[in-house]
């Protein structure tokens, strides 16, 4: 539900301690307010949105570009498969900076509050997958790995806004409850 209810001592600890130890981990804190939290909600549900769309997008026509690539079998000349080869990185390119970019910057916030999350080993994946992709495309030898990253950064937005929605409902669904809830109740003995 991404809320916490936090209750302290304020003349042992001042509450811009908490609200430093929860931003040291990479959070940010403020007082709830329901409203704020549906735009909240509803933002990052259309920032993901606009990501899958990029990493989608990105996906089908890198897939275009290499599938005559896997298909001619080493037949095609190698000035056309290099064409094919800087097409593919130009648009991986917004996939890797615009769609990806969350799993960079949570492996980020990782690494500096030295935890080893998920993000960690996926912007690793993503990040070296890319890069052999454009050594190898400046090189002209080697193999290239774009769809893979294109695929790969689809495929892991797709679950993460499923999982992004099946969150928001759930939190809804306990807003309802709260609201359902009497604020007074009388006990008749």
């Amino acid at each position: 539900t991404r809320r916490a209810e936090v209750r302290w001592d304020s003349r042992r600890t001042r509450l811009a301690a908490i609200l430093a130890a929860i931003d040291a981990v990479g959070y940010r804190a403020e007082p709830y307010d329901s409203t704020r939290a549906e735009l909240a909600r509803r933002t990052e549900r259309d920032r993901a949105l606009w990501r899958l769309f990029v990493a989608g997008f990105g996906m089908m026509q890198v897939m275009m570009y290499l599938v005559p690539v896997y298909v001619t079998n080493g037949e095609m000349t190698p000035d056309v498969e290099q064409l094919m080869r800087i097409a593919s990185l130009v648009l991986t390119l917004p996939v890797v900076l615009y769609s990806a970019a969350p799993f960079f910057v949570r492996a980020w916030r990782d690494l500096s509050a030295r935890h080893l999350g998920m993000d960690v080993p996926v912007a690793l994946g993503i990040g070296a997958a890319f890069a052999a992709s454009v050594a190898a495309t400046v090189t002209r030898s080697g193999q290239v790995y774009f769809d893979s990253v294109t695929m790969f950064v689809f495929f892991l937005l797709l679950a993460r806004y499923f999982e992004m929605a099946a969150r928001g409902r759930a939190a809804m669904n306990q807003e309802r409850l709260a609201h359902r809830s009497p604020t007074v109740a009388e006990r008749c003995i």
